[in-house]
């Protein structure tokens, strides 16, 4: 009944929400937030009793108003006490105005937004009311704009085409990524040629549905059984991952490239025979290994040719640490390695050639040659002698800086961009390298000046070097400007004596004529 009564006369006498009544005073930091379901929001409130009449301290029951049913509100006071200091949920509070005991009460407002909370503007009341005194009492409005939660999910595959020969299975290696802000539940399914069999398979089993926490991802292996009889060519497979209520989803498209069997009978082949890739990185050839034979067999692999300085080396999965030098296959079963090229940090531009060799049990043995387009790759350093300089106003300053190309590959049209203060020149010296080779330095001699009337202080020079195909990070320049010489300041001095002199003598002249 007194929240309706101070609710009745804050509209008619057209006071302040936020204060009905001179005794009491109460603010906010902030009013309004924005917050997504599931978040906690805080609102720091001070209160304070500024009367010492009629009573010198008073009682407020504090609650909170018009807040969503599933909504949960907190009003969290800090209790200080000589050894401890804890947080306690309050409805009450004596506030204080005796002289040696005045104090201004600070309260903590939590609101827990629900996960089931839908985007949209809410707003609700912070009340504090005066138990001796039930007219004395404050309101706070409060609003939370609730934005809707971003949900995503990725599928990803390395290497998304295989060859598969005779009623063979293929393996794929997918990964399920949850990039959105909500815990996931995802349902697996897959679209497949008829007579087709997909099998999704976590660590241990089959899988159709997999929790993904938000911002992990998780590793899962894709069976595809052909069916018997299959015909040679190209085919489709479409891979789907859809949340539990259809909001996110994703799809992804592999590939399963069949040879009719008999055709080729080969042990080893690849679906990426040549690869370009950029001068520094490691790159991957995916290799298929068959067994054409009508019974179990052990297939060794190794290295034949390789170019000087690469490190040549066969894994399960690019990402696996231990390496392999042979499989073992079931007749007419296939399995895919993944041969590692890792070049020197050297390795110049150019076309590079790997002969792997693979050797069946029985003796029979087949080659396959990949290749490796090196192309450039492109960075530039910039170093300046100092980060700190001093220059008078007026006059210039000179600086040196030194740029590297730390790539592979030449670069053409190296400059410097530089960012001065408004109304101060910069020169410099030469305005271009024409060409700089791998690993050379060139310098460039910059000549700084600020104008004549530039207050005396510390200023920012911005400094970047720049090329065709590459640029550096900037670096700062802190110039000190100090005021012009004493030189000129004696010179202007000495001007205005000597034109003191010369009027008067002029004057004495004359006054004697006179």
């Amino acid at each position: 009944m007194a929240i309706v009564i101070v609710l009745v006369l804050s509209t008619i006498l057209q006071f302040s929400p936020n204060r009905v009544f001179a005794l009491t005073e109460a603010r906010a930091d902030n009013t309004r937030v924005v917050a997504k379901p599931g978040d906690k929001v805080h609102f720091n409130i001070w209160l304070n009793y500024t009367a010492s009449q009629p009573l010198s301290s008073i009682t407020y029951s504090l609650e909170v108003r018009n807040l969503p049913i599933d909504w949960i509100s907190h009003i969290w006071y800090q209790i200080q006490t000589p050894t401890t200091s804890m947080k306690q949920d309050i409805r009450g509070l004596t506030v204080s105005n005796y002289i040696t005991y005045r104090k201004v009460e600070q309260l903590d407002l939590e609101i827990e937004v629900p996960n089931t909370a839908k985007p949209g503007h809410y707003s609700f009341w912070f009340l504090a009311v005066g138990k001796e005194i039930p007219n004395e009492a404050v309101i706070l409005e409060f609003s939370i704009d609730v934005e809707e939660l971003k949900r995503e999910l990725k599928l990803s595959c390395l290497y998304p085409n295989l060859t598969v020969e005779r009623e063979g299975t293929a393996k794929f290696t997918i990964v399920l990524s949850n990039t959105g802000e909500t815990d996931e539940l995802a349902n697996l399914s897959a679209e497949a040629p008829e007579g087709w069999r997909v099998v999704f398979k976590g660590q241990t089993s089959s899988v159709f549905g997999v929790y993904i926490p938000k911002g992990q991802a998780t590793e899962l292996q894709v069976e595809v059984a052909l069916p018997e009889g299959v015909a040679a060519g190209t085919y489709g497979i479409r891979v789907c991952a859809n949340s539990s209520d259809q909001v996110a989803n994703s799809t992804l498209q592999l590939k399963v490239a069949v040879v009719k069997a008999g055709s080729v009978e080969r042990m080893v082949s690849t679906l990426y025979p040549e690869v370009s890739v950029e001068a520094g990185r490691t790159m991957y050839f995916p290799i298929t290994i068959r067994n054409t034979a009508e019974s179990s067999s052990t297939f060794h692999l190794s290295t034949i040719s390789a170019p000087e300085g690469w490190t040549l080396s066969f894994r399960t999965e690019p990402s696996e640490l231990l390496s392999v030098s042979s499989v073992f296959l079931e007749a007419g079963e296939s399995a895919t390695l993944y041969l590692e090229a890792a070049p020197p940090a050297t390795v110049a531009i150019g076309t590079y050639e790997f002969t792997v060799k693979v050797t069946s049990e029985e003796g029979m043995s087949e080659y396959l040659t990949t290749k490796a387009q090196v192309t450039g790759s492109y960075e530039v350093t910039l170093d300046l002698e100092t980060l700190y300089a001093r220059a008078r106003a007026g006059e210039s300053s000179t600086i040196s800086a030194t740029v590297r190309n730390t790539g592979q590959t030449r670069l053409t049209n190296v400059t410097l961009e530089v960012s001065p203060p408004e109304g101060w020149q910069v020169i410099q010296t030469p305005n271009y390298i024409d060409i700089l080779a791998p690993g050379e330095r060139g310098t460039i001699t910059l000549v700084i000046k600020p104008p004549k009337d530039a207050e005396v202080g510390d200023y920012m020079v911005g400094v970047k070097c720049i090329s065709d195909r590459a640029k550096s990070t900037q670096l700062l320049l802190r110039v000190n400007v100090q005021s012009p010489s004493v030189t000129l300041w004696m010179i202007g001095i000495l001007s205005i004596v000597v034109a003191a002199i010369l009027i008067v003598a002029v004057y004495v002249k004359f006054a004697r004529k006179s």
